[in-house]
């Protein structure tokens, strides 16, 4: 195959096309077949005609192509191909390559110089022509993405040629994208192994879940940047160490073909740490880390020159003048990444890290070595040398993470409506996650596991992650203060807020917000561009144990709750504006509330009622796109005070519906309704049906994508609509034929998704029987008659095994509905299935 394709190899090299076909092609051309003799590859793709336009469909397809290419090994597009049958049906138009080359710099605001040739080849007699595109691989520079959208084709995206195909990047393919990318490996260059030196890996998860921007993050840094060091740092139990260990692993799998600018390859990575403790999520403990492997910055350098391999001793057996020439002789000959994991323990100890030494060796050094370091807090010294390791991202990472975690601790996977939980008391940091889902083997339910973490379960986690940033605290600065007075406000805040509470100069509160920030907590901007600081949520359970403990909690105390009972009291000013807000309400003035909501001061105790707050967010949400964040951040603060009223939640869960993007947001909202003690009977109901739908919706999305999940969902969102069904019964005056009608929606999607897969009523009537309380009558008459629709198989291992489900189901169903009088409905359903197991029988 390489022999065929070398003419074409060379093209690329060379970055030039012949000037004859037979050149470029004759070794893949059958001359008697008159066909190419091979297929597309990573290096060419057919393509049968020229197309008029880049910017949509098929042209759009094309600038995917030569990205792919381009980021690759570049590549040859040939036009007047057909890649079914290979044989040419020639193309009359000439290629438009000074319009194809200006449509990929405006697509990728990169220049990429794409050459083109026509050829003429006889064909039956006749001559027939083919457009040839050369695309050129990128050099020693960042991957090339799109910077603006493209047809159907988003803003960021990064393809690359994979075989026959143009695939999306993926975090396994970074090692490939930031390589040399070399078609055929110089023989000067033997694939020799790169010299590593590795503990165990750190993570708890058999399985690694990519956080690809970070990845991407440091591989930039290491082929591409400038800086010799780079400093990861965050939270603990955020995984900065895995994060480095998985790079520093893929460094060393790849680093024959890893080339920086100064075409230098990989010679070694090594890995040690100065980890003291680790916390083990499988027992909650926190232990001593068994493989601590430096104590002091002398002993740091040793252990880099042990595990080089340029010095036989581990440990206090060589001289500081010995250590220092063999560090000198590492960084002058061997092209290579150390990564110092917890360098901060030094710090923290008060020892010398051994940084600016380090530091200044890279500098001198006549060969290109990286030094990445993990650390709790960013680097004063260098934080244009830093990148942040947050939590997980809920869209991209968080979900992969969850479903490891149970697979890791044999669980089963949290519901739906438990992820949202789970992502707020963790802050999505993995160690807590983890925590979470080892937990849950010893509880009924995730919520169970939940409530355990933030009492006893979770604490020699939030222990491990928080009480040596909590000891850092200055002993004469005022970040305890803060932190107390945050947890007993219980909402974010703005300076103002806290200046009003404080009595402090406000330099030490700005000082004790800088001390406090990049650990305890998270700040975000209001609409109007004023900040509010809150306790980020795992933090809260531990300032909660550790406060209590301070000598002026008590005062603290009385001063916030003062505070409090200041915004949630209804003097006669909160009065009048309320009865003013609530008749525009009905009026649908919605512009004068506003208007009239924006005139009060922010730090009065107007501005903090929390039924003023749900008055201005309805007004808000009514009135267009640009309002909702304003209106949502109103809708939370009045809920978080303890205000829940129907009408509010009502049209917060329209705003997030009618956005087109709030799908989350909305069955959040549902959530809240439904799990509050405030809310009326009547309330429930509707939001069961609500949550129902958004469960509806978002199965329609996940067809295509994951059956299994758009099963599991529609199930979900049946026994929403059934709950809401079951409440409405119990309520005097609500009539319930509208939620039949409801109901009827998820139903049919069931059965039209399901075709001939009865299991999925099946698993349908299993969780009815787990409820703990019947199933409305009605309802279930419906669900049968959506199960009426569904084929019977005629195969009779099918319905013998059909039979046997159908056994299994009526008997956990008599074990749910002892006292038939009380289980009307499930009786029914039993009934149905003794019929339908007799009719297998048959």
């Amino acid at each position: 195959m390489d022999q065929l394709l070398q003419p074409m190899m060379d093209a690329l090299g060379a970055c030039s096309l012949p000037v004859s076909f037979s050149e470029l092609f004759g070794a893949c051309w059958d001359e008697e077949q008159e066909k190419f003799v091979i297929q597309e590859t990573y290096i060419i793709d057919f393509k049968d005609k020229v197309p008029s336009s880049f910017s949509k469909d098929y042209g759009a397809g094309i600038i995917r192509l030569a990205l792919g290419f381009h980021n690759s090994f570049g590549g040859l597009i040939v036009f007047g191909v057909r890649d079914k049958t290979m044989d040419i049906i020639g193309e009359d138009a000439y290629f438009p390559i000074e319009a194809f080359n200006s449509a990929l710099s405006d697509f990728s605001a990169t220049v990429i110089e794409c050459i083109s040739r026509q050829y003429e080849v006889t064909i039956d007699g006749g001559a027939k022509t083919v457009s040839v595109v050369l695309v050129p691989k990128r050099e020693t520079l960042e991957p090339v993405r799109l910077t603006k959208p493209v047809d159907k084709y988003e803003i960021g995206t990064l393809w690359l040629r994979e075989r026959h195909e143009v695939v999306r990047a993926k975090p396994h393919h970074l090692p490939f994208l930031f390589s040399a990318r070399e078609l055929e490996e110089p023989e000067s260059e033997a694939r020799f192994p790169v010299h590593r030196s590795f503990p165990p890996s750190p993570a708890t998860l058999e399985h690694f879940v990519p956080r690809e921007e970070l990845l991407e993050a440091l591989w930039k840094w290491f082929v591409l940047g400038d800086k010799p060091r780079l400093y990861l740092h965050g939270p603990g139990g955020s995984g900065k160490s895995t994060l480095a260990f998985r790079f520093a692993k893929a460094v060393a799998e790849n680093g024959f073909s890893v080339r920086g600018r100064d075409g230098d390859r990989v010679d070694y990575v090594i890995f040690i740490s100065a980890k003291e403790t680790e916390f083990l999520t499988v027992s909650a403990t926190i232990e001593k880390f068994a493989l601590q492997q430096f104590t002091s910055k002398e002993e740091q350098f040793q252990q880099i020159v042990y595990h080089s391999g340029l010095s036989q001793a581990a440990y206090g057996d060589e001289s500081a003048s010995d250590i220092d020439v063999h560090l000198s002789d590492l960084f002058d000959n061997f092209c290579g990444l150390v990564v110092l994991d917890d360098i901060d323990t030094l710090s923290r100890n008060g020892k010398d890290t051994g940084e600016e030494e380090l530091f200044i060796k890279l500098l001198r050094s006549k060969k290109r070595n990286k030094i990445l370091y993990t650390l709790r807090f960013p680097p004063s010294h260098a934080l244009n040398s830093s990148q942040n390791v947050p939590g997980l991202d809920f869209n991209t990472e968080f979900f992969e993470f969850i479903s490891e975690c149970c697979q890791q601790f044999g669980v089963i996977s949290p519901k739906a409506e438990e992820i949202p939980k789970i992502a707020e008391v963790t802050s999505r940091l993995p160690l807590l996650i983890e925590t979470i889902i080892g937990l849950r083997k010893y509880c009924s339910n995730y919520s169970q596991s939940i409530a355990l973490f933030q009492e006893k379960g979770g604490e020699d986690a939030r222990r491990y992650i928080y009480q040596r940033e909590y000891d850092r605290l200055k002993q004469d600065g005022k970040a305890r203060h803060l932190l107390c007075a945050l947890l007993l406000i219980e909402e974010p805040v703005s300076f103002k807020v806290l200046s009003s509470i404080f009595v402090f100069p406000r330099e030490q509160i700005l000082d004790a917000i800088a001390e406090a920030r990049s650990i305890f907590l998270s700040s975000f901007e209001n609409v109007e561009g004023e900040t509010l600081y809150q306790l980020t949520p795992p933090a809260v359970p531990f300032i909660n144990t550790v406060s209590r403990n301070l000598f002026y909690y008590n005062n603290l105390h009385a001063t916030v709750m003062h505070f409090k009972s200041e915004g949630l009291r209804s003097s006669s000013e909160d009065a009048s504006i309320i009865v003013s807000f609530e008749r525009s309400i009905r009026q649908h003035r919605f512009d004068e509330i506003i208007a009239a909501f924006e005139k009060i001061p922010a730090a009065s105790s107007v501005a903090a009622n929390p039924r003023i707050k749900s008055l201005a967010a309805q007004a808000y949400s009514e009135a267009g796109p640009a309002n909702r964040e304003k209106a949502r951040e109103l809708f939370k603060q009045s809920f978080h005070l303890g205000y829940i009223e129907t009408f509010m939640m009502r049209r917060w869960y329209n705003m997030e519906i009618m956005s087109g993007y709030g799908l989350a947001e909305a069955e959040a909202v549902c959530t809240m309704v439904i799990d509050s003690d405030k809310s009326t009977p009547r309330a429930r109901s509707e939001f069961w049906s609500k949550r129902g739908s958004c469960l509806s919706t978002k199965a329609s999305t996940l067809v295509n994508v994951n059956k299994d999940k758009a099963f599991a969902t529609l199930r979900e969102s049946v026994l929403c609509y059934l709950e809401g069904l079951w409440m409405s019964r119990s309520i005097d005056e609500l009539d319930s034929a509208e939620n039949l009608v409801w109901l009827e929606r998820p139903l049919g999607k069931l059965a039209k998704a399901a075709q001939a897969d009865l299991d999925q009523f099946f698993l349908l009537f299993e969780q009815l029987s787990d409820q703990g309380h019947d199933v409305d009558e009605e309802g279930a008459e419906m669900l049968i008659r959506y199960m009426g629709f569904l084929p019977v198989p005629k195969d009779l291992s099918a319905r013998k095994q059909l039979r046997g489900i159908c056994s299994r189901v009526i008997a956990k169903i008599s074990r749910t509905a002892k006292n038939q009088s009380l289980y009307p409905g499930l009786i029914k359903i039993r009934e149905s299935l003794e019929y339908l197991r007799a009719h297998f029988a048959n």
